[in-house]
């Protein structure tokens, strides 16, 4: 079994978003990710949680991905489920916010 953690302030992503913009969004988020985070009333929350998951999971596979490998979509009951490079994987993730900080927790059973 292998797992990851990662977590990050809010505030440090929301600072690299207005910094950096489009170019920083696109380098570590895939579009639909970016449409999904942009949709809530504030989506630094989500954002921060993304990059937590992108984090963890690059942990899991020992800095074998690049951010741009890895995307969080959300099932319909919200469940959140990571794609590497397109398709499903087995790993199991949880996303968790306060006001101030993102965590994520990634566990993939070999």
């Amino acid at each position: 079994m292998e797992v990851g953690i990662d977590i990050e302030e809010i505030s440090r992503i929301k600072r690299a978003v207005e910094k950096w913009g489009d170019r920083f969004l696109n380098r570590i988020y895939t579009k639909r990710e970016i449409e999904y985070c942009f949709k809530k009333k504030s989506p630094y929350p989500s954002l921060t949680g993304r990059f937590c998951v992108k984090e963890a999971v690059i942990k899991v596979f020992g800095g074998a991905l690049n951010f741009s490998d890895i995307e969080t979509v959300n099932e319909k009951s919200g469940k959140p489920l990571v794609y590497i490079r397109g398709k499903t994987t087995n790993i199991k993730i949880s996303i968790s916010h306060t006001k101030s900080y993102a965590v994520a927790f990634a566990v993939m059973d070999e």
